[in-house]
């Protein structure tokens, strides 16, 4: 499928329009104009995979105002048209030293506030880009932990709850820092149901969930962490490690968070574009979530029953915004895939023989550790593959969908989409 077959195409040509839509800038542009920032200088920091044309919508609009512009990307991304503003490249999915770096850098910019109005603009990713470990538990130890747990299939939640609990950083500790500054904080939201204490780990937000909620996660994994990690959290849920920030604590009185959009906000922008491209659309209204293998057979269904109705005139097409969750055999020595590709790689055995296409890919242009942003599917795929001795079962069975999509000519390469809103998932049939 080196060339793409028209449905397949038409579910691409959506994707890529939807981002346009739904581009951090564009979103950062239009929230500032509704509403106006207090008078005089504003001190501005971004964190996330979209910080670098947030930051750049934002100085923009502020016109001078801003004061101390802090930046913090992923490494390789494209940094922002900004001059003056420190620049910190951190690491994704895994921190590195720039993550540490980022973590002071953001701390020692909240402290060194004095109670001067502040604008954030946090995006997706920040978990990873920016790290302040809690006292006793090692970067390096905390790295392992997540891995662990990410590897384990664990939920954004539970995962940014475990992550909460072992910084100083995340679940409402940067908000607390800046107090008692007036603190406006713009989000884009990759998280499915677009909960602000999970968005990045909630830094300037109240976080709800406890040490204990923190450890359950852990045991129900099942995963083996570093022993100080697991020390950490067994203390806290004794009440021996003062709690996360909460809802109600009066150093986080002055912070006020406005989401911009939402994974279910760009399957609306994708069914938007998908009806002016004279197809019949409709955006599942729930955001995607669940096992990986569950979501892809719910899809091919939701195609076969619709590719089976006669005198249906023209594509149908079903958008939807989430994440769903993959679990990484333990079998699998040398994994190199991402959750999107391992949909669309599932999705195909089912669409075989259907008039019908699925498109997978990351709103970032990314999925996971790989150079492809995701793929795109059809009711031929699986043959093909066949043909050209491309095994699809034993390419999802060791987590390899990356290569095998690869060599199917289904994927999308990785690109700067400008945005960050969680994976986008495309169906439609003829």
């Amino acid at each position: 499928m080196s060339a793409r077959r028209p449905l397949a195409a038409a579910c691409e040509a959506v994707y890529r329009a939807a981002l346009a839509r739904t581009a951090a800038a564009r979103l950062v542009t239009e929230a500032l104009a509704r509403e106006a920032l207090p008078p005089g200088p504003v001190r501005v920091a971004a964190l996330g995979k979209a910080a670098a044309p947030m930051l750049e919508a934002a100085l923009a609009a502020l016109r001078g105002r801003a004061r101390d512009p802090l930046c913090v990307l992923p490494e390789g991304a494209r940094p922002p048209m900004a001059p003056g503003a420190r620049c910190i490249a951190a690491g994704h999915p895994r921190p590195t030293a720039g993550s540490l770096e980022a973590g002071r850098a953001l701390l020692d910019w909240a402290g060194a506030g004095a109670g001067a109005p502040a604008l954030v603009l946090l995006s997706g990713g920040g978990s990873a880009l920016a790290v302040a470990p809690a006292e006793g538990v090692a970067a390096e130890e905390k790295a392992e932990a997540i891995a662990a747990l990410m590897r384990a299939g664990l939920t954004i939640q539970a995962l940014n709850a475990v992550r909460k609990h072992l910084s100083r950083l995340k679940g409402g500790h940067l908000g607390a820092r800046l107090a008692p500054a007036d603190v406006r904080v713009l989000v884009l939201s990759d998280v499915p149901g677009d909960d602000l204490s999970v968005i990045a780990s909630g830094p300037l937000a109240p976080d709800p969930s406890t040490f204990g909620e923190a450890l359950a996660a852990v045991h129900g994994a099942g995963a083996a962490l570093p022993d100080a990690v697991r020390a950490r959290l067994e203390a806290g849920a004794r009440g021996a490690v003062p709690e996360t920030p909460k809802p109600g604590d009066p150093r986080l009185a002055g912070v006020r968070h406005r989401l911009l959009a939402g994974p279910v906000d760009l399957a609306r922008a994708a069914a938007d574009v998908a009806r002016e491209m004279g197809m019949e659309a409709a955006v599942d209204p729930v955001p995607l979530t669940g096992d990986v293998v569950a979501v892809a057979a719910r899809l091919a269904l939701w195609a076969r029953e619709r590719a089976a109705r006669p005198g249906a005139r023209g594509p149908r097409l079903l958008a939807l915004g989430g994440e769903p969750t993959i679990r990484v055999p333990a079998a699998a020595a040398a994994p190199e895939g991402g959750r999107a590709q391992h949909l669309a790689l599932l999705a195909a055995a089912g669409l075989d023989g259907l008039p019908a296409a699925l498109l997978a890919a990351g709103s970032d242009g990314r999925d996971g550790p790989t150079g492809q942003a995701g793929a795109v599917v059809d009711g031929e795929s699986a043959g093909e593959a066949t043909r050209r001795g491309i095994d699809l079962a034993r390419a999802l069975a060791e987590a390899r969908s990356g290569p095998a999509a690869v060599a199917l000519g289904a994927a999308i390469p990785r690109f700067e989409t400008g945005t960050h809103l969680c994976d986008l998932v495309l169906v439609a049939v003829e």
